[in-house]
């Protein structure tokens, strides 16, 4: 047995892979896989949008900052914004990420406020039902988000944000709902309850594994990844804004009566239907997945622990900006009306406005630009449920725009 033992560990096949394993632990830290990240992935568009912000700050150092999911990164024209301010003095920038759960946000807060020093206001493009949806176990593209920030702080946010084991869940009555009883479960119920699942630790702690998906696609085709980087090299964003929405497809391209009709016509694999013109398979994919997601999100109205969740996550986020002096404003982007039924109404909006007082007093402001197509077709103006399309951006950043030049010194001077 131990001679064995000894002949397996002698072995030179054994000391490959673990060779290879720590030249990538060694590699990956030194930054210089991120321009090879796959393009607009979870990963890539930490370091990309951050990245340009920071990079852009000596010509574009901003006044205000825009923060959010996709919803405003997708939905908001930065160009537009600042050409609708120059005559107020100040400047605007993005950070807001697609995908991003608060955690990540947070994150994302924490490396670029010690960056710009000139900020005065924040602006939050919050989404409706986000607090009734509150996420406690780590979804991929989270965790792919989470990989590209310093790990301290990452181990530290996972703590404070109250993520649980993905074994280890809690009932509605405060109890522990076990997945399975084997004896470890039986060993570490106590010490479990706001744990994260080994799979998730080793994720983040290692870079190998953390972009064996991204090495795994690189692969397949390294042609498209050196073809990116050459012309990302060659042809590099020289604007002070990272990304310009200029999409043309539209939601009214299918005339949709409500959820469900979109729910059903826009399903890519069990409706044959012609796609109609200009239409693509990637869009109609795209409004399937925000229909999906729209038709089983909750339409609960009253406070429960997800909102009380999020609104204790957005606190931290909000205290780490106000002890900048940062005035923070929170605002409501428009959507497509097949959602409208299933946003939740005006209970909703209440316990919005009721908890923004208490984390940011009773001057907290939520301006809602939600029925800022009221008198026409809002559909035509949206590229999915959620997403507007460039006609839409322009929309919206014109009234965005126009609401701050006549708004921002009383925000910034409050």
């Amino acid at each position: 047995m131990k001679t064995e033992f000894y002949l397996f560990f002698k072995d030179k096949r054994f000391y490959i892979p673990l060779i290879l394993l720590i030249l990538f632990e060694i590699f990956f830290p030194t930054k210089l896989y991120k321009p090879l990240l796959k393009k607009n992935s979870y990963a890539a568009n930490i370091n990309n949008i951050l990245g340009h912000a920071i990079e852009k700050k000596n010509i574009h150092n901003p006044d205000i900052l825009l923060l959010g999911t996709s919803v405003a990164y997708q939905g908001l024209n930065v160009r537009i914004l600042q050409e609708k301010i120059n005559s107020t003095g100040y400047k605007i920038q993005t950070a807001a990420i697609p995908g991003s759960e608060l955690i990540v946000q947070d994150l994302a807060v924490d490396k670029i406020l010690p960056e710009f020093d000139n900020l005065k206001l924040i602006i939050y493009v919050g989404e409706i039902t986000m607090p009734w949806v509150s996420q406690k176990n780590l979804s991929l593209p989270t965790l792919a988000m989470l990989g590209e920030f310093e790990k301290k702080k990452v181990f530290s946010n996972l703590i404070e944000f109250e993520y649980e084991s993905e074994v280890f869940n809690l009932k509605d009555d405060g109890s522990l709902n076990y997945k399975n009883d084997s004896w470890l479960d039986k060993l570490q119920r106590q010490t479990l309850i706001h744990k994260i699942d080994y799979e998730d630790w080793a994720f983040l702690s290692f870079d190998s594994i953390k972009y064996r998906r991204d090495i795994g696609h690189f692969l397949v085709n390294p042609a498209i990844r050196i073809r990116y980087l050459r012309n990302k090299i060659s042809k590099p964003n020289e604007n002070f804004y990272e990304y310009e929405n200029t999409k043309t497809e539209k939601m009214s391209s299918y005339k949709f009566k409500d959820l469900e009709d979109c729910f059903i016509r826009s399903d890519v694999k069990q409706n044959k239907d012609p796609i109609p013109l200009g239409s693509d398979f990637e869009h109609k994919k795209a409004i399937y997945q925000t229909c999906a997601l729209s038709k089983y999100t909750t339409t609960a109205q009253n406070r429960n622990k997800e909102t009380e969740l999020y609104f204790k996550r957005l606190s931290s986020i909000y205290e780490q900006i106000k002890k900048k002096n940062i005035k923070i404003i929170n605002i409501f982007a428009p959507y497509s009306r097949v959602i409208d039924n299933n946003l939740g109404g005006a209970g909703r909006i209440k316990v919005w406005q009721e908890e923004l007082k208490k984390i940011n007093g009773e001057d907290a402001e939520l301006i809602d630009f939600r029925y800022i197509f009221d008198n026409k077709d809002s559909d035509e103006f949206c590229y999915d449920v959620i997403h507007l399309n460039g006609e839409g951006v322009k929309q919206f950043s014109n009234e965005l725009g126009e609401y701050l030049n006549k708004n921002v010194e009383r925000f910034i001077k409050k």
